[in-house]
C-alpha cells in the first residue's frame, strides 16, 4: 500500500466512524444525546464528509417505486439535495405556511405533478404527528409518499396507544419511516459502546 493512503474502513468500522463523527458534530455537549430536540443535524449535515457518507448510505433505503424526492420543508433541504445528487431522482421542496406542515402551500421542483409517488425527506426532529401532516398536505396534491427518510430516527412518544403513528388518522396506512441511525445507536457511540 502506498504511504499516506489507508485500506478502506470495513462496513462495521465504517459505520462506527460515520456515527461518531455525527455524534461529535450534533451533540452540543459531551455523553449520549438527552433529547432529540438537542440533535444538531444542519450542524452534522453542514460537514462535507458527513453529508456524503449519510447521502450513501440512506440512499440504499429510497423506496425503488419513488419517482422523486420531496425535502419537508427548507430544514430538509440539504439531506434532500445530497440524495437527489446520490440516487439521480428529481428533488423538490415542499413549503407550508411559515414552513411548517399544516397543510403543503406549495411543491416546487422538477416536474412534480398530481399522481407521482416520492420519498419525502424530513428533519430527524420531526415527530410522527408532523411526517403525518406533510403526507397528508401531499396526498392533497395529489402525490403520494412511499417512504419517509430522515438521518436520526426519534424516539416513539408521537405514538397512538396501538403503536401506530399519531398522524395516521388511525388508518395504519402511513408510508415507512426510514432512519439511517436510531437514538440507541447515538447513544451507544457517545458511551464508549456501553449501552
Amino acid at each position: 500500500m502506498t504511504e499516506g493512503l489507508s485500506a478502506p474502513a470495513s462496513g462495521g468500522r465504517r459505520r462506527a466512524e460515520l456515527l461518531a463523527d455525527i455524534a461529535a458534530s450534533a451533540i452540543p455537549y459531551s455523553g449520549p444525546l438527552r433529547d432529540v430536540s438537542e440533535f444538531r443535524e444542519y450542524a452534522a449535515l453542514n460537514r462535507p464528509s458527513i453529508l456524503r457518507r449519510v447521502a450513501a448510505d440512506l440512499a440504499a433505503e429510497v423506496p425503488r417505486d419513488a419517482g422523486g424526492l420531496v425535502a419537508a420543508g427548507w430544514r430538509a433541504a440539504v439531506l434532500a439535495t445530497a440524495l437527489s445528487l446520490h440516487t439521480g431522482l428529481p428533488l423538490s421542496v415542499a413549503t407550508g405556511p411559515e414552513a411548517g406542515p399544516a397543510g403543503v402551500a406549495a411543491v416546487g421542483g422538477d416536474g412534480l405533478a398530481p399522481g407521482r409517488s416520492v420519498a419525502l425527506v424530513t428533519t430527524s426532529t420531526a415527530g410522527d404527528a408532523e411526517v403525518g401532516a406533510w403526507v397528508a398536505g401531499l396526498a392533497e396534491l395529489g402525490i403520494r409518499v412511499v417512504g419517509v427518510l430522515s438521518l436520526l430516527a426519534p424516539a416513539a412518544r408521537d405514538r397512538t396507544a396501538q403503536g401506530r403513528p399519531a398522524g395516521d388518522g388511525g388508518t395504519g396506512s402511513s408510508p415507512p419511516r426510514t432512519a439511517l441511525l436510531t437514538e440507541e445507536e447515538l447513544a451507544v457511540s457517545t458511551s464508549g459502546g456501553r449501552p
